[in-house]
């Protein structure tokens, strides 16, 4: 398990192995966040609502970020999220 600080602790989670893959689950303030993905991530939001390359993500949604992709995440409120890495 790993704690993760971004943009000034903006966005933070915690990395975390289960039985079938990488995960993380975290929490995003108020603001927009420039972020480029190393591996294909499946970003479910949990509470709140994102906006992820300009999609909206309400709770139970997913939005997928492909391996090498430049993204932005916006949060209007504190929000959190789970993503599964591929």
């Amino acid at each position: 398990m790993k704690h993760n600080l971004y943009a000034n602790g903006g966005v933070q989670n915690i990395e975390f192995t289960d039985s079938s893959s990488d995960r993380s689950v975290g929490v995003v303030e108020p603001g927009s966040y420039t972020f480029t993905s190393d591996r294909e991530e499946n970003i479910q939001c949990l509470t709140g609502s994102l906006e992820i390359n300009d999609k909206q993500c309400l709770p139970g949604q997913t939005v997928v970020v492909k391996k090498g992709e430049s993204f932005t995440i916006f949060a209007k409120e504190t929000s959190s999220y789970l993503c599964l890495y591929k």
